[in-house]
């Protein structure tokens, strides 16, 4: 594993602090990315695509975000971190004060009745985010050496508040477009709660990825030896 990570070992008692200084010794690396560990940049973060179709409760909804940018995630504080070595359980929980989200979008289905359809950039910002990930592994042998093979992984969220902004909505038509803004800025809550399990969904695919990575890279011994 590369020399600038801090390796914790997986019987010593204070496995969690020792994990918690690892990340932390890492911060300022997270905004160029570490290719060893196949963490991209995140200062900021580029996601190509997320698609969401949501046909349930209050939302059907059809979408398409492209060249997605993500800033400030980097300004994290770790509020949880704990390894379970032998049940190969990691749970993180970290919090960022404010995230800002820049993508191309395309959009077309009904909210709360209302009808919404656009094409065209979209705007928002967060504050007070929350992210919880629960990793769950398996143990393997390759090549005569323990490997961890990622099992689950799932990441939830909170937000403390959001301001949304869609441009040309209803093909530029200016008042039907503000007033949709206003609306979504006015129940952006409900609407996050209403979107939520998709969203956590497609994070939580984009965490296993990079775990997955590094787990078929890195045998079980080099990450916790």
């Amino acid at each position: 594993i590369a020399s600038f990570v801090k390796v914790c070992h997986r019987n010593d008692p204070n496995l969690d602090m020792c994990a918690r200084q690892s990340l932390l010794a890492m911060k300022d690396l997270f905004h160029y990315g570490i290719p060893e560990l196949f963490i991209p940049p995140i200062t900021p973060l580029v996601i190509p695509e997320i698609k969401m179709d949501q046909d349930s409760g209050a939302i059907y909804l059809h979408s398409t975000f492209k060249n997605i940018t993500v800033n400030g995630l980097a300004n994290y504080t770790i509020n949880e971190l704990h390894i379970n070595p032998k049940k190969m359980r990691l749970t993180l929980v970290m919090s960022v004060p404010k995230v800002a989200m820049d993508a191309k979008y395309v959009m077309k289905g009904k909210i709360m009745m209302m009808p919404l359809m656009g094409n065209g950039d979209f705007k928002a910002n967060f504050s007070d985010v929350e992210l919880s990930t629960l990793i769950t592994a398996e143990r393997y042998i390759k090549n005569n050496s323990l490997f961890a093979k990622v099992k689950d992984v799932k990441v939830q969220y909170s937000i403390g508040n959001a301001e949304l902004y869609l441009s040309n909505l209803f093909n530029g038509d200016e008042a039907l477009g503000e007033r949709m803004n206003t609306f979504l800025n006015e129940n952006w809550s409900s609407l996050s709660n209403e979107l939520r399990p998709m969203m956590e969904t497609s994070i939580s695919d984009i965490v296993r990825a990079s775990a997955t990575k590094i787990f078929d890279t890195y045998s079980f011994d080099d990450l916790l030896p």
